[in-house]
Formats: structure tokens, C-alpha cells, sequence
């Protein structure tokens, strides 16, 4: 089996990585590093994605969005043009579980599989080997990309049928979001009544209060050291989507869209790139504290490239 990725970002790159311990890789990145960084790791380079399409029996894309995912895809000498019939399409996006089936539809008249199997647990899970992969996919599918999957980690879940790794990637994603934002609440209101934030972030880790972020995040925000590796506009993508799955299921989203809005607004005020940590400064503007140090300010320094 031939096995290629297209999208050598700041996660598919780590993804890419861990596929090449354990199989022969064919990438294709728009960036020249990224491609030769995989190449180095014992991949094989194509110089386009058709050229990577016709090689391959299982291709997987990570890419910002299902427009992106779309147009590798069906735009001209994408993967649709160049991709056999039977070969297997599994989607690392963080994408809209609509366009996911609609996709997967589309390729399916033309004999290509797609399936959909997002990740969960950002870089530290991915370069770890700890990541959660939650895949949607007939059984038949699941059984074919498992082996692939678990080379990347073994926490790999069958959400459902096509669409249900995405489903459950952004609803874990607004969980996710939700988390971040009272966490950074609940330390504004202790530093705003005299508790060091340090010290309220060590009794609230050995406390009912404790969640990932708290766990992995904060010391360094406190620290003034704000990259995380994921970017506050891909977060907002996610929770928008996730509230309009909520408003077609009938889901009441009370907090989902109070943390909508609130990353709107880190949106407009630092830009789409900015560093999903920097909301705490955000937090800082609104609450007139200082958690995070005051030789930060709300310019969008730590914006990734």
C-alpha cells in the first residue's frame, strides 16, 4: 500500500512524521521546507498533488478548512483528476462535517473513498504519539486505515459512519474552547482580589477546578510565554461550526456562542494568525489585570507563520 499526505503544516507535518516510522511516505507541501524536512525522515517528495494522487493507494490531507480540503481535492490537477478508482481519501482537517459527506458523495461516484478522521491533543499529542484520532467511516474503511492510523498514535476511535470524526472533533473542540476561557476567568477573578495567579494556578491544579488547560497551558501564559502552535482563528472556525451544527440540531449553545463571540473579538482586535494564547491578554484588557506580564500588549507579536 502507497501512502501519501498532502498539507505539511504545523500538524499534518508531525502527523507526516510519525507515518514515515512505520510505512513509506509520499508528501506534497506548498512549502519547499516542510516537504524537505519529510524527506530527510526518509519520505519521497512529488512536485504536485496530482503527481502524489496517481502514486498512492491511501492519501491523507491535514489542511486549515474543507474549502482547502475541496480544492486539493476537485480544483484542476487535484486529487480527483489523477486518483484511481479505489483509492482511499482520510481527511486529518478539522472540517465541516456537511461539506465532509458532501465530499465523500461526490467522490464516491467517481469510485474514491473519503473518510474523515481529525485529531485531538495539538503538538505536544501529535509529536508524543498520544493524539486522539476519531474517525468517520463505514466499517470497511475503518479497518483499512486503522493499521495507518496507529502508526501515528494508538488512540484511534470509530466515531460513527462519514462525518462523525468531525462531529465529535469540534464539539470536543468547543468543549475545548469553553475550558480556556473560564480558566483564564477564574484566574483574573483570583489575581483581581489579591491571589497571586501563580499560586491560584496551583491550588486550582490539586482542586475540583483542574482541566488540560490549567494542566498544560498556563504556567506558561503566566510565564509571558504565549505560543501554543495553534492559531485564534482556526479556533473561532472551529467553534462557529460547531455552533451552527448546534442550531441544526435544535442544540441549545448558551456558552458555545458567548465563546464565539468572545474569540470574535481576538479576532478583530490581533488578527486571524495571533497565537490562541494571546487571548489571555484579551482577558487582561477586559478584566484591567495582569496575569500575563505587563511587557506584553495586544499586537499580535506572537503571531505564527
Amino acid at each position: 500500500m502507497k501512502i501519501g499526505y498532502v498539507g505539511l503544516g504545523n500538524m499534518g507535518g508531525r502527523l507526516a512524521r510519525r507515518v514515515v516510522l512505520e510505512h513509506p511516505l509520499f508528501v506534497f507541501d506548498r512549502s519547499e521546507a516542510a516537504v524537505a524536512s519529510l524527506v530527510e525522515r526518509g519520505a519521497t517528495a512529488c512536485s504536485s498533488v496530482a503527481d502524489l494522487a496517481a502514486q498512492c493507494d491511501v492519501i491523507l490531507l491535514c489542511l486549515p478548512t474543507s474549502d482547502h480540503v475541496r480544492s486539493v481535492i476537485f480544483d484542476d490537477g487535484g486529487v480527483a483528476d489523477s486518483a484511481a478508482k479505489g483509492t482511499l481519501v482520510l481527511d486529518q482537517t478539522t472540517g465541516d462535517p456537511v461539506a465532509t459527506r458532501e465530499i465523500a458523495a461526490t467522490l464516491a461516484a467517481r469510485g474514491i473513498e473519503f473518510v474523515d478522521a481529525p485529531v485531538s491533543g495539538g503538538p505536544m499529542g501529535a509529536d508524543s504519539g498520544t493524539i486522539a484520532i476519531m474517525v468517520g467511516a463505514e466499517e470497511s474503511q475503518y479497518d483499512k486505515v486503522v493499521p495507518i492510523l496507529r502508526a501515528i498514535s494508538p488512540n484511534v476511535f470509530h466515531a460513527g459512519g462519514i462525518g462523525a470524526g468531525h462531529v465529535t472533533k469540534l464539539a470536543n473542540n468547543m468543549l475545548s474552547a469553553v475550558n480556556r476561557m473560564v480558566s483564564l476567568e477564574a484566574l483574573t477573578l483570583a489575581a483581581k482580589n489579591g491571589v497571586d495567579p501563580k499560586k491560584a494556578l496551583e491550588i486550582f491544579l490539586a482542586s475540583s477546578g483542574r482541566n488540560f488547560h490549567l494542566e498544560t497551558f498556563v504556567a506558561d501564559i503566566l510565564a509571558g510565554h504565549l505560543t501554543s502552535g495553534f492559531t485564534v482563528g482556526l479556533l473561532h472556525k472551529d467553534i462557529r461550526l460547531a455552533c451552527q451544527m448546534g442550531v441544526d440540531a435544535d442544540v441549545p449553545m448558551h456558552l458555545g456562542n458567548q465563546v464565539k463571540d468572545f474569540y470574535q473579538i481576538c479576532v478583530n482586535e490581533m488578527g486571524r494568525e495571533a497565537d490562541v494564547n494571546v487571548a489571555a491578554l484579551m482577558m487582561d484588557r477586559f478584566a484591567g489585570s495582569h496575569i500575563v506580564p505587563v511587557d506584553h500588549t495586544l499586537a499580535p507579536t506572537t503571531s505564527l507563520p
